[in-house]
């Protein structure tokens, strides 16, 4: 079994064009090396590495024509013990239909921790990883298949991508085992400006969700909050908003999300949020999904079975 008193392992994301320029980057990154998420944009994330492996990070973005995944290894600073600690990045490219490389998406993982930890652990991070490459591939992927144009795409892959990261800095702080729900959904309110007051309301018993579920789930509240900004009870002042969850017996988790008072704007085609929340909840967390759009603002109830609430 994984210790859970090991400290938590940094998982850190990037986006970068075909050459290796980064175009965005995660809070986790800024906070791990003590850059600013500026300064780190083009190739200024170099600055973060040993000055010894600079050279090969440069050469392999220099040379760089494969549009297949690859992995590196470099050492990057612990601002907080200004040591250098050995990473592994995994790089996965999104490709246009012509089979050209649209831009690239990375993680990296400290692999001097993970090689303190027991086997089975280093087993269930590999599965990690390649999972969130794999939900990032198709966020990329759903995303400009759902834009109109690249200042669309750029615009809300970003926006998923941020609510991605701090999905898993949440799940860092309980050394990646779950996160409240309570806190999953204030927080991703608040990253939209939205805080509890008198026209927000959350309400529900604490309930932990396991990695898996906490990832689905985190990106759905993402997509509904997004919507009450843009069009719902988050755009009209007069909107209210009541987000509430609750156990039904011993067999599943039912979640409200309630907006009322607001006048809706008109919402468009069909979606990459109407679709994670009609197509890959149910498919992932065999969740049940209620979905409307009512006169004053969208109403949403997810059931999710138990058993996806348990230990990851």
């Amino acid at each position: 079994m994984a210790d859970e008193n090991a400290p938590p392992i940094p998982h850190l994301l990037w986006r970068a064009e075909p050459a290796g320029a980064w175009s965005w980057v995660s809070q986790g990154f800024c906070t791990y090396t003590g850059m600013e998420a500026d300064a780190c944009l083009g190739f200024g994330w170099i600055a973060a590495l040993h000055p010894q492996d600079r050279p090969a990070q440069r050469e392999l973005w220099r040379r760089s024509g494969h549009v297949e995944p690859f992995h590196a290894t470099c050492r990057l600073l612990d601002n907080g013990t200004r040591r250098y600690r050995q990473f592994q990045s995994h790089s996965s490219p999104l490709l246009d239909a012509t089979g050209e490389v649209v831009e690239w998406l990375g993680s990296a993982v400290e692999i001097e921790a993970v090689r303190q930890r027991q086997s089975d652990e280093l087993v269930a991070l590999k599965h990690r990883m390649r999972n969130m490459l794999s939900v990032i591939r198709s966020i990329a992927q759903r995303t400009a298949r759902t834009s109109t144009s690249q200042e669309y795409l750029a615009m809300h892959l970003e926006g998923r991508l941020d609510a991605l990261s701090r999905i898993h800095a949440a799940l860092m702080v309980s050394n990646g085992q779950s996160v409240d729900l309570g806190q999953l959904i204030a927080d991703e309110l608040l990253a939209h400006s939205a805080q509890e007051g008198p026209r927000l309301r959350l309400d529900g018993p604490p309930v932990r969700l396991p990695y898996r579920t906490a990832e689905i789930l985190g990106l759905a509240m993402h997509e509904l909050a997004s919507n009450a900004v843009k069009f719902g009870a988050l755009l009209d002042p007069r909107g209210d908003l009541a987000v509430d969850w609750r156990w039904d017996g011993a067999d599943a988790l039912v979640l409200s999300w309630k907006e009322s008072g607001a006048s809706t704007r008109s919402r468009g085609k069909r979606g990459f949020g109407l679709e994670l929340l009609e197509s890959r909840l149910p498919y992932e967390l065999q969740a049940k999904v209620a979905f409307t759009i009512e006169q004053d603002g969208a109403r949403c109830t997810i059931t999710i079975p138990a058993i996806h609430l348990g230990p990851d």
